[in-house]
C-alpha cells in the first residue's frame, strides 16, 4: 500500500494534520509532528498532546492524515483506521524510546497511534498541471526563495 515515495515524503514532512471526527460528528483536525512509516500498511504518530483526538478515536477509529511538502507543493492524503497502545505495550515501548531518542525525555507520550491505511490519494499543487513547464525542481526553489529558506545540504 505505501509506495517508496509515500514512505519518502511522510519521512521528510515536518507536519502532517490528522482528521478525527468528534462526538457531535463535527470535524476535529490536529498537528502531528511525530508521524513516522511503521511498516508498508501502516503509520504511527505518538500521542503527546492531543487528548481530544484520543479520545475520538477510541470512539471512532476512523482518521484521515494529510501530509504535503510544502516546497514542492505535494503529498498525500492516507485515510485509514486507528488502534491506540498505551504504556506497557511494546508499539508504545519503541515509539517513546524513538521519541525520547529524537527530542529527549520531557516530551510526554500518552498513546502511539497505530494506523492501518486503507487508501492513499496524491495532493498536487494546481500548477503541476495549469503552468506550463513546471516541475518539482522549479516548484522547490521558488517556495525556498518565497519562505526565504536554503535547503539543507548533507553533511
Amino acid at each position: 500500500m505505501l509506495t517508496d515515495d509515500m514512505k519518502d515524503l511522510v519521512a521528510g514532512t515536518m507536519l502532517c494534520f490528522a482528521a478525527t471526527i468528534k462526538e457531535d460528528g463535527s470535524p476535529n483536525l490536529s498537528p502531528k509532528s511525530s508521524l513516522r512509516v511503521h511498516d508498508d500498511t501502516h503509520l504511527l504518530f505518538a500521542n503527546m498532546a492531543s487528548p481530544g483526538t484520543a479520545d475520538n478515536l477510541r470512539r471512532d477509529p476512523r482518521i484521515e492524515l494529510n501530509c504535503v511538502d510544502i516546497f514542492s507543493r505535494r503529498g498525500y492524503r492516507f485515510s485509514g483506521r486507528a488502534q491506540l497502545f498505551s504504556d506497557g505495550d511494546p508499539l508504545y515501548g519503541a515509539l517513546r524510546r524513538d521519541v525520547a531518542a529524537e527530542h529527549g525525555d520531557s516530551l510526554p507520550v500518552y498513546d502511539a497511534v497505530l494506523i492501518e491505511v486503507l487508501n492513499a490519494s496524491p495532493l498536487i499543487s494546481p500548477a503541476y498541471t495549469f503552468v506550463e513547464g513546471v516541475t518539482e525542481e522549479l516548484l522547490r526553489n521558488a517556495y525556498h526563495g518565497k519562505y526565504g529558506v536554503q535547503p539543507l545540504t548533507a553533511s
